[in-house]
């Protein structure tokens, strides 16, 4: 019998060394002692209040929290599919408590961005290796630091600090996606994910158009689906459309084709909501996909205008609003000039605090009829001051830079799934830019919690093409491993078989 050393061939996350191999990649699917810790003190404090309030549906509505960090602490990418899948459907239930504490009513969306936060900074801090290599957690915690300095001096501390939580949350969603995203395969089913969590909202917003429940705002009315506005709902289906138009078209096994019905009911749902920026901006996704990868798309584009006119001529007369005056509560005009006059009431409120900015919801608070500001530069700038501005601008640009390094990274020999996610993170960015500057979206949880898990799917597919191409060096218990094995006087060798 011989003794030798088969060499073993190169896998990604793998080290061969004296005859052995063991995988390298860090433990992301599951929680450490740290996030098991958490999960445990999470429970204690929460059935802790429940029982002192003796209120059974504060009981209830904390044992329903508690499932969420339980799910991630157990496998960080089931909870992480879960959160893409259930967000977008948890607003309908916004006016709906399911319980309250303090004075503040409780609603499954605000208690998962609680259990969210709770949970995933424990695993930031686990897997803060990891994370640190993302391109968009500096900027994004930068801004999220500036925006907490202005809560003090908000006209609401409270209100102020509820929108900074949902910010929050949605910097965790970016976090964590980052984190989970291992494999090919989890690229893959994030993306899935994103898409399938598009059919529960155009569904509702389907069933509106045929049984009722429309929002009537100034001559059409609008479908909202499980979203409280239609323009929210109709940039987060245009996000969705996006990514489902760069599976349909990336993906060469026969399964891509069963994204074709999920995307027609999508995009009628997207037509009906009459959402102008949402069309606009799936445009320019068709047009990002198309000059980047897929010049068909270019052809095949004014077709779909076309279509979507014939079958649905009233979308022609929506743009009409931009040259035909009308009455508003902001006085007479278009609706863009409704917005320019918001801007220009808005833009002067930063000489008061331009560091520190007048607090998230200040504009709101302050405003005669409660109206937003619509563009969340407009935004950013007066309420967390000149240095959240900057790092919001920041932000935006790392995004879309990372993502164009994904497609850099990936080249054309690996369309699916890596490339498809840069593809899909690449015209999303740049969507989520332009929509920017006339919506609210920084705390806008449905729409922007999954634009930021796309920016991650994105980012963190540029990792794994990295390093499939430049494998990264063994952790430091791979290292001790490797090193006690090649140690003097210590012979670590593989028996070959003989045939």
């Amino acid at each position: 019998m011989s003794l030798a050393h088969r060499s073993v061939p190169h896998q990604p996350g793998v080290v061969t060394s004296a005859g052995l191999t063991w995988a390298t990649t860090p433990r992301g699917t599951r929680g450490g002692p740290l996030v098991w810790s958490t999960a445990l003190v999470l429970a204690c404090l929460a059935y802790g209040a429940a029982i002192a309030s003796g209120r059974g549906d504060v009981l209830l509505a904390f044992g329903i929290a508690l499932a969420i960090p339980l799910v991630f602490a157990v496998n960080l990418e089931a909870g992480v599919l879960s959160l893409i899948l259930l967000r977008p459907s948890l607003d309908t239930f916004a006016d709906n408590s399911i319980g309250s504490l303090g004075g503040q009513r409780l609603n499954p969306a605000s208690l998962m961005a609680i259990a969210t936060i709770a949970i995933a900074v424990p695993y930031m801090i686990e897997q803060r290796r990891r994370l640190m290599a993302a391109p968009s957690i500096l900027p994004y915690a930068a801004f999220a630091a500036f925006a907490a300095s202005g809560i003090l001096v908000s006209p609401d501390p409270g209100t102020s600090a509820t929108e900074w939580v949902r910010l929050v949350a949605i910097m965790v969603t970016y976090a964590l996606v980052y984190v989970s995203t291992t494999s090919r395969a989890q690229v893959a089913r994030v993306l899935i994910a994103v898409v399938v969590s598009g059919v529960i909202p155009a569904a509702a917003g389907i069933g509106q158009y045929v049984w009722g429940g429309q929002r009537t705002i100034g001559d059409y009315s609008r479908l909202t689906g499980t979203f409280v506005h239609p323009d929210p709902y109709g940039i987060y289906l245009a996000l969705v459309i996006t990514v489902g138009m760069t599976v349909l078209l990336a993906r060469t096994s026969w399964d891509r084709w069963l994204v074709a019905p999920a995307l027609l009911v999508l995009i009628a749902a997207l037509v009906g909501s009459y959402t102008r920026t949402a069309w606009v901006i799936v445009g320019i996704a068709i047009l990002v996909l198309g000059a980047v990868r897929f010049r068909r798309l270019l052809l095949l584009a004014p077709l779909l205008v076309a279509a979507v006119i014939l079958a649905v001529p009233s979308t022609t007369t929506r743009f009409n609003d931009l040259s035909t005056p009308r009455t508003n509560p902001y006085g007479t005009g278009n609706s863009f000039n409704s917005r320019v006059t918001q801007w220009r009431d808005a833009l002067p409120k930063a000489e008061r605090r331009p560091l520190t900015g007048i607090g998230l919801t200040a504009i709101v608070d302050e405003s005669q009829y409660s109206q937003h500001v619509h563009s969340d530069y407009v935004r950013t700038l007066v309420e967390t001051g000149v240095f959240g501005f900057v790092s919001y601008v920041w932000l935006l640009l790392a995004t879309l830079i990372g993502c164009a390094k994904t497609i850099r990274a990936t080249g054309r020999e690996s369309t699916w799934p890596l490339a498809a996610a840069g593809l899909a993170g690449l015209a999303a960015a740049t969507c989520y830019l332009v929509a920017s500057g006339d919506s609210n979206l920084i705390t806008q949880s449905a729409v922007s919690g999954t634009a930021w898990a796309i920016f991650a799917c994105a980012h963190a597919a540029g990792r794994i093409a990295r390093e499939e191409r430049e494998p990264p060096p063994p952790s430091r218990h791979a290292a001790r491993r490797e090193r006690l094995f090649n140690a003097p006087g210590v012979r670590v060798a593989r028996v070959a078989r003989r045939p």
